[in-house]
């Protein structure tokens, strides 16, 4: 039959409690057919209501009752990416909600794109009026990218349901009971030592760090993002460069700092919907990967700590395994969408009591955030490991010895 790519919804109001809607979002017949009506790049709109405040009761009781039964059946349909935000402009007596379900995961992309790429988009795809002026009075680029962070009531009622989501606890500020500790007096850089040989830069202890605590959390907000259409760009300018190296050979050479710069000291998420980099701005970018399941910082869940996955036993054909190592985001959460970053860059901590000289080594796994280059990344962390390889900065550093020799 034929599919849509795009599916608008404007029939009944999931807040106002009616017994068709109830029906219709408890049974997981109707939205099974929404989602099997939608190509795979496909998108399901529909209006939710006026938009919640503050003082609302969560989705599981009251007046929303219907809206958290309609977002629990398109995530049992397999919707892989669901947004919510507010629209002043409606003409309603208050602002009003609206969702936003994409099929795929990947087509989250699209909402998390830059404003730049967004106004792009518009002039490209939007007629131009005599005027001069904008064709749409309350639409634009910011606009859109404002859409990207659902509302603070929003992320407040989801996080006042009976079972709060575990994100709400762990995502929302910094736990107060984590012990800070500053990278000033309790890290430094130095050369490591992997087998016989030097190996880089590693990050060592200049005091004991006691088990538990967290190390430079003042810096975990100032982390170099580098956003998926920037990162595309970087490596698209990099194929380009090294096919015409001969001709124009020092833009090789200026492109590839940055590509190496990104790739040897940073990790990769894809809660975009693309692969995007995040590479902290202080020491803690030294931190090598303990093989062998010998990291000592970084985060274990508890199921994490009945089996560690490392990369000589993990299953690279079996990413059913390796699912909470994945950076990717839950198909819904306001608080994910409004706290992506913080949940790149925190929640890390000492396993152990790590002693003074000691290396502070973490778990490279956690940041292979592609399932599309799993495989490429498991098999470089076990050559790594087995020293048959040496990392992208030794290598790129190496070269550049050659050539200035």
């Amino acid at each position: 039959h034929e599919r849509f790519d795009v599916i608008i919804m404007d029939a009944l109001d999931p807040n106002t409690s009616l017994e068709i809607a109830g029906g219709l979002y408890d049974d997981s017949t109707f939205v099974d057919l929404l989602f099997d009506a939608l190509t795979e790049q496909g998108v399901f709109v529909v209006q939710l209501g006026r938009s919640k405040m503050s003082t609302d009761p969560p989705d599981d009781v009251g007046r929303f009752k219907d809206t958290g039964l309609m977002i629990r059946a398109l995530e049992k349909s397999g919707f892989g990416s669901i947004h919510t935000y507010d629209e002043g402009h409606s003409e309603f007596h208050m602002p009003w909600s609206y969702l936003v379900a994409f099929k795929d995961y990947k087509s989250r992309a699209g909402w998390h794109r830059t404003a730049p790429e967004v106004q792009i988009e518009l002039r490209r795809r939007l007629d131009q009026t005599k005027s001069g002026k904008p064709i749409l009075r309350y639409f634009d680029a910011a606009t859109m990218v404002s859409y990207q962070l659902p509302s603070k009531a929003q992320e407040t009622t989801y996080c006042r349901g009976e079972d709060e989501p575990w994100e709400c606890d762990e995502y929302v500020g910094v736990d107060p009971e984590y012990v800070h500790l500053p990278a000033s007096e309790y890290l430094k850089v130095g050369k490591r030592i992997f087998g016989e040989h030097a190996s880089g830069r590693g990050l060592f202890a200049k005091q004991d760090i006691p088990y538990y605590t967290s190390l430079a959390l003042d810096e975990n907000g100032k982390a170099f993002q580098i956003p998926p259409l920037t990162w595309s760009v970087i490596e698209s300018l990099l194929t380009w460069a090294e096919t015409n190296e001969d001709a124009i050979p020092f833009v090789e050479d200026e492109i590839s700092t940055v590509h190496t710069f990104v790739e040897g000291y940073g990790h990769a998420a894809i809660l975009m919907g693309a692969q995007h980099m995040a590479v902290d701005s202080g020491v803690m970018l030294f931190m090598n990967h303990g093989c062998s399941d010998t990291y000592n910082y970084g985060y274990l869940s508890d199921e994490d700590r009945s089996v560690r996955f490392t990369e000589t036993n993990v299953d690279v054909d079996n990413l059913d395994d390796m699912s909470e190592h994945i950076n990717s985001a839950s198909a819904y959460s306001p608080v994910y969408e409004r706290n992506l970053r913080h949940a790149l860059n925190t929640g890390d901590y000492a396993l152990r009591d790590i002693k003074e000289g000691e290396e502070v080594l973490t778990d490279y796994l956690a940041f292979s955030g592609d399932p599309d280059t799993w495989k490429e990344e498991v098999r470089k962390l076990k050559g790594l490991c087995a020293g048959a390889i040496v990392g992208a900065i030794n290598e790129y550093e190496d070269s550049r010895s050659e050539e200035s020799s």
